[in-house]
């Protein structure tokens, strides 16, 4: 029993910290040597197992297609990329969509708009249009050391998870349903129906930002590579996580207005607890 807390221990310091274990490092290692790199594996690697943090921003780009399966084209490709950036960033202050002291999500989010052709007349006052957008990206940059690549891989993770997701309606059905299946003694399930939480909840940004803005990034991380490895239906999983998580002081509660306002306002250092616990489910289920 001490021998297998022991190994819990062990795995869940590995996965909290991207450290991976070692055999787990080589193999991310030999993968990333070869020529062409292949995405697919990397995909594969994302999903069995803790991506090493020192490697996490590089597999990211590759997998999102930001830089190409051929290493030796990575740095031609990146100069022309940041150039990019620093084009589209200047664009948008000049044109005064944006400020030196705006907050980073809301430039980001300019940039997009203005690099795909969506930016609008007094764009402001449709920025609520994308909030979930400005959540991603603002978690970005605190994520990536590099702001060129904190800008790029909010697009493409965004337009990626927007894509390949299944629609709000049927991500709520399915984490109602795996609530059900967790949910022992019924209590908390029971709950929720009793209230029409459900209809409550905000599960719509949740699930639209995956979780940005809710969990800190030192936890969310472990998700998002999942999620770039393919998984998007993870964030049924998170969702339940965060429920069972608060169960008890959720039952303790009387109106469902509380219960509302306590999950839109989760502790931070929640946030491991959570991530651990919905990866068990995730494990599980799939």
């Amino acid at each position: 029993m001490i021998m297998s807390d022991e190994r819990n221990f062990r795995t869940y310091y590995y996965d909290k910290f991207g450290i991976g274990g070692v055999e787990e490092r080589k193999s991310l290692e030999i993968l990333l040597k070869e020529k062409p790199i292949s995405v697919e594996k990397l995909k594969q690697f994302c999903l069995r197992f803790a991506m090493p943090a020192m490697y996490r921003n590089y597999v990211w780009k590759l997998i999102l297609d930001i830089i190409c399966a051929n290493p030796d084209s990575h740095d031609f490709q990146m100069k022309q990329r940041t150039q990019k950036y620093n084009d589209l960033k200047h664009a948008v202050q000049i044109l005064r969509y944006a400020r030196e002291d705006s907050p980073i999500g809301n430039v980001f989010l300019k940039m997009y708009l203005l690099e795909s052709g969506q930016i609008k007349f007094e764009q402001y006052k449709y920025d609520c249009e994308f909030e979930d957008f400005v959540l991603i990206a603002a978690l970005m940059a605190n994520i990536c050391e590099d702001m060129t690549d904190a800008y790029l891989v909010s697009v493409e993770f965004y337009k990626m998870f927007k894509k390949s997701k299944d629609s709000n309606e049927i991500l709520v059905q399915k984490t109602s349903q795996c609530l059900k299946s967790e949910d022992g003694d019924r209590k908390l399930f029971d709950l929720f129906h009793k209230h029409d939480l459900w209809n409550s909840l905000p599960l719509h940004l949740w699930f639209e930002s995956c979780f940005a803005g809710v969990l800190p990034e030192t936890s969310i991380e472990r998700i998002w590579d999942k999620v770039i490895g393919g998984a998007h239906g993870i964030v049924v999983f998170v969702a339940v996580a965060i429920f069972q998580t608060f169960k008890r002081p959720l039952l303790s509660m009387k109106s469902k207005d509380e219960m509302v306002q306590y999950l839109m306002e989760l502790p931070e250092d929640c946030g491991d607890i959570i991530v651990t616990k919905a990866l068990d489910i995730w494990s599980k289920h799939s």
